[in-house]
């Protein structure tokens, strides 16, 4: 079974609230009962849109993810264009 990425960056979040130190994928897939394994590219993912910053402890939540998870949104929901001007 896999996660929805905003089930990912909900649960990093909210360790990271509660903690206030960096999140392990091995702490989100315990406290979802999923093997850790399955997280990587969701994770990795997360990191490279900037909702998540990874460290060597693990993942810290970024504003941008914040301020996200605050619209109650569904990140499937979430269109972003990057605009270029030539």
């Amino acid at each position: 079974m896999s996660l929805s990425p905003h089930t990912v960056l909900a649960e990093v979040v909210d360790q990271y609230e509660q903690s206030e130190e960096p999140v392990t994928a091995r702490a989100v897939a315990e406290s979802q009962a999923v093997p850790e394994d399955t997280l990587s590219k969701t994770l990795e993912s997360l990191s490279e849109f900037e909702l998540l910053e990874p460290t060597d402890e693990g993942y810290r939540p970024t504003v941008t993810a914040r301020e996200l998870l605050a619209l109650d949104i569904e990140l499937d929901d979430v269109l972003v264009l990057d605009l270029v001007e030539e």
